[in-house]
């Protein structure tokens, strides 16, 4: 039997839960619970399993950027951050002005 996805059901997740950009550990936490909650749900929803989804994906996000900060070196961090900018070492060469 396949379950058909409600919106009005997935919107009211979503009222519930307010998922957004997580920004502070503390919310990491928060989206951190909903997820145990959602993977410990013995038959989850198609509106729960996009959310859970929603939420990984976000955590995720967080903890790439968060987390990266602090166990990371200088050239790695360098790569990441151009890689995020879309810029490559001949951008680099020209901004440094040693083409």
């Amino acid at each position: 039997m396949t379950l058909t996805f409600n919106p009005e059901k997935y919107k009211e997740l979503l009222a519930r839960h307010l998922p957004k950009v997580i920004k502070t550990e503390a919310e990491n936490e928060k989206a951190l619970a909903i997820v145990e909650e959602l993977m410990h749900r013995q038959q989850r929803t198609p509106e729960e399993d996009e959310l859970y989804e929603l939420l990984i994906f976000l955590i995720e996000n967080f903890e790439k950027s968060f987390y990266l900060q602090e166990s990371t070196t200088p050239h790695s961090m360098l790569l990441f951050l151009m890689e995020q900018q879309s810029v490559n070492k001949k951008d680099i060469a020209r901004i440094l002005g040693s083409d």
